[in-house]
């Protein structure tokens, strides 16, 4: 991963990154991108926004435009409504993943308790 602009915006307490990136495959999903860039800029991982990706067909290399914030209250106020939804529905995903386990173990369980009363 490689930088090859990074802009201080003080008033807006983030920083906007430009990388480049040369992936093996497909695409990285978002959720990849972000553990990386926070990983390299030393940042936790709700505070970076992915802007754009852009892929050229053909092409390993990725462009990428960042936006690292220094906290939450700015990155709400600054940051488009949709583009923080499709950042918070990783990590409902995430969370959303054990949830159905959960479930799934509480349902076996009544329906063991209502076999065992009939």
């Amino acid at each position: 991963m490689q930088v090859l602009k990074e802009n201080e915006m003080k008033l807006l307490s983030r920083k906007r990154v430009t990388l480049v990136m040369e992936n093996k495959g497909a695409t990285p999903s978002r959720a990849e991108l972000i553990k990386e860039i926070a990983k390299k800029f030393k940042t936790k991982e709700d505070l970076v926004i992915i802007k754009h990706i852009y892929q050229q067909f053909g092409s390993n290399r990725t462009k990428l435009i960042v936006h690292l914030y220094e906290d939450k209250e700015k990155m709400k106020i600054f940051e488009h409504k949709d583009l923080l939804k499709k950042h918070s529905k990783k990590e409902e995903k995430q969370e959303g993943a054990e949830a159905p386990a959960e479930q799934a173990e509480s349902a076996a369980a009544k329906k063991e308790s209502e076999e065992s009363e009939g």
